[in-house]
């Protein structure tokens, strides 16, 4: 004689371990396929080519450090973000201002950056510090995005001086440096 009742806790216990390893299966994948970001830091947008020039205002000496003003200007190569390479260039534009001398800069202040039309992205806006330690050494430009695109993110690159007008003396003085990057110009966010 068949016992509905035993058959019935077995059809349940069924059931209800099927439902648990189903559920089980699939929020484990649903929790992989959400994962877009490793945690921690990832580029959200990045450039991998930036060329311009830093204009100083009244210019840098060798000796002495000064109050002065540096305007950044450049051209945005090779970008790329979430839906891969974007054709076209972007242009960064940057003033800064603070007490610096040939080997020792730190500027700040706010830079703005138009990325390529293809990128369909607003303007980023940035509050962002210039270093330099040496003569020798690359500019270091470092900060937050405040407003625009990618809001909140750290956007950074380290540019390379390769030309010069000026010898940083007083009657000469470093009044203009072309520049090329060393690093991607990148925006990142803290996904962690």
């Amino acid at each position: 004689m068949l016992n509905l009742k035993n058959t019935a806790r077995a059809a349940l216990l069924t059931v209800t371990s099927g439902t648990l390893l189903a559920a089980s299966l699939a929020g484990g994948g649903a929790a992989q396929a959400g994962q877009v970001h490793p945690a921690g830091w990832s580029s959200v947008e990045s450039c991998t080519g930036l060329s311009g020039a830093i204009d100083w205002h009244p210019g840098l000496l060798n000796a002495q450090a000064r109050t002065g003003q540096a305007v950044v200007t450049g051209t945005l190569a090779g970008c790329s973000g979430f839906n891969g390479a974007q054709a076209g260039a972007g242009t960064v534009s940057a003033v800064l201002s603070g007490t610096s001398k040939v080997g020792s800069v730190v500027e700040t202040g706010t830079l703005t950056v138009n990325w390529p039309a293809a990128a369909n992205l607003n303007p980023s806006n940035a509050t962002v510090t210039l270093r330099r330690a040496a003569p020798d050494q690359p500019y270091t430009l470092s900060g937050t995005v405040s407003s625009g695109a990618f809001t909140g993110a750290s956007l950074s690159t380290s540019v390379l001086a390769t030309s010069q007008k000026g010898t940083g003396t007083t009657r000469h003085p470093v009044v203009h440096q072309g520049f090329v990057n060393t690093t991607p110009l990148a925006a990142r966010v803290n996904f962690g």
